[in-house]
């Protein structure tokens, strides 16, 4: 069987608490939302805070609507593997063990192109900066990459 090959470029984002996380992700959702199917993968549900720190920013209306209806899945990539779309850009966000298995599953995607932003707690987990250096394009922050 052939693949389409496809291009992924790797991220990183490193936060403190899950409000910090999701600061750092709004800009990066709002530019990205219109342009690529987008996915977020969370191990614990951020839903909740989305909602309460969405209705503290100053945010369209529009833009809060389509970031709410986001899919935020939990590790069910086989869904929408058969999908045909030109750009991916999915947030991952766990621990080590979880980020790695979402990321050898998104392999599986047909698209041109795969955006993934792998997202660290640094409270819970030990990074380097060589990790960063040798696994990822770039560093997420609050105004982007």
């Amino acid at each position: 069987m052939i693949t389409k090959e496809h291009k992924i470029n790797k991220y990183c984002c490193l936060y403190v608490s899950d409000f910090h996380l999701e600061m750092i992700l709004l800009p990066y959702l709002k530019n990205k939302i219109d342009n690529s199917k987008t996915l977020i993968y969370t191990q614990k549900d951020l839903l909740e805070s989305i909602r309460i720190l969405l209705d503290k920013t100053n945010l369209k209306f529009e833009d809060k609507k389509k970031i709410l209806n986001l899919k935020y899945w939990n590790n069910n990539i086989n869904e929408i593997c058969n999908e045909n779309v030109k750009e991916y850009t999915i947030i991952v966000n766990g621990d080590r063990e979880y980020i790695t298995n979402v990321n050898n599953e998104i392999r599986k995607l047909k698209a041109d192109v795969v955006n993934i932003v792998d997202c660290y707690d640094i409270n819970k987990i030990d990074i380097k900066s060589q990790d960063i250096n040798d696994n990822y394009k770039g560093v997420l922050n609050t105004e982007s990459i």
